[in-house]
């Protein structure tokens, strides 16, 4: 539960933030409300269960997808890119002692209402670099940090930002003034075409707005993993939404190399079958033949 006041305080401090700028403590905006206030209505807590054998993370999230944006709720993907950024790794000689995201510099794109980028901060991260298009996210983002890791956020470990993975500008500046990255992750952030059911055909404006094909994501991380970093891409098949990153991908087989197959994943509790895209950039144009290969069984 969290007094109304924090979501005005964390909306409005988004838009200011600076590396060295922690965000807004709960009890700081508690404290600055002169008379008791009753919860945000647009703000829910939940139980999430991001790994497996761990215990669920209390998060906040938005009651309000359609009016707020996907981005206010924690989706089935995230939790699988979990399982599988757990497994993975990005320093396989870490493995064995349990810490193979220790010391990296990591960047999300779409972070929603914080839950990946809790994890990635709690995982021992040198840096973790959050981006949202959202405000109205970025302040859950920023409350749910100060639950579970507010110390990441005091040292600059763990920053939270505004930003359009669509705007190139913005990606450049963004990679020249963090980067160079490790990793570049995102969850669920592939809707190929507009959702649809009666209140989205009620405001097909807002539909054509809410999709997000695969294309310019997959520019975006072209932009910002370069130099090397590797690209981890948790994609819900609702309506295609994986064959068409697979196409796109396949589109621009010349210029990555897929770092393992593409692995479909089902959600712990049912839902959309998610599947994972792990590659990197090439520095330079090679031959395609083994993506094609490995993309093939994707489309």
């Amino acid at each position: 539960a969290v007094p109304q006041a924090l979501a005005a305080a964390a909306t409005s401090a988004i838009l200011a933030w600076h590396c060295s700028s922690p965000p807004p403590r709960a009890d700081d905006a508690a404290g600055s409300s002169e008379s008791s206030e009753p919860l945000d209505a647009r703000w829910t807590s939940r139980e999430c269960r991001l790994l497996s054998d761990e215990p669920p993370l209390e998060l906040l999230e938005g009651r309000f997808v359609f009016a707020d944006g996907a981005g206010v709720r924690v989706w089935p993907a995230t939790a699988c890119l979990a399982e599988y950024l757990r497994a993975t790794g990005l320093h396989s000689d870490r493995l064995a002692e349990g810490a193979p995201w220790k010391g990296s510099r990591v960047l999300e794109l779409g972070c929603g209402c914080g839950a990946l980028a809790v994890l990635l901060a709690r995982w021992e991260c040198e840096r973790v670099v959050a981006t949202d298009a959202s405000p109205k996210a970025l302040a859950l983002a920023a409350a749910n940090a100060e639950r579970h890791c507010p110390q990441a956020l005091r040292d600059g470990r763990l920053q939270l930002r505004l930003g359009d993975w669509a705007d190139a500008s913005a990606c450049r500046k963004l990679r020249e003034a963090e980067g160079p990255f490790d990793a570049v992750v995102a969850a669920d952030a592939v809707l190929a075409i507009p959702p649809s059911g009666p209140m989205w055909q009620a405001n097909e404006a807002l539909a054509r707005a809410a999709a997000s094909p695969p294309e310019p994501l997959l520019e975006a991380t072209r932009e910002l993993a370069a130099g090397g970093a590797e690209v981890f891409l948790a994609v819900a098949e609702r309506a295609g939404d994986v064959r068409a990153t697979a196409r796109a991908l396949l589109d621009r087989r010349h210029q990555l190399e897929l770092l393992s197959p593409p692995r479909e994943i089902q959600p712990e509790g049912g839902g959309h079958p998610v599947t994972i895209f792990h590659f990197r950039w090439k520095e330079a144009p090679g031959v395609g033949g083994d993506v094609t290969r490995q993309l093939w069984g994707s489309m």
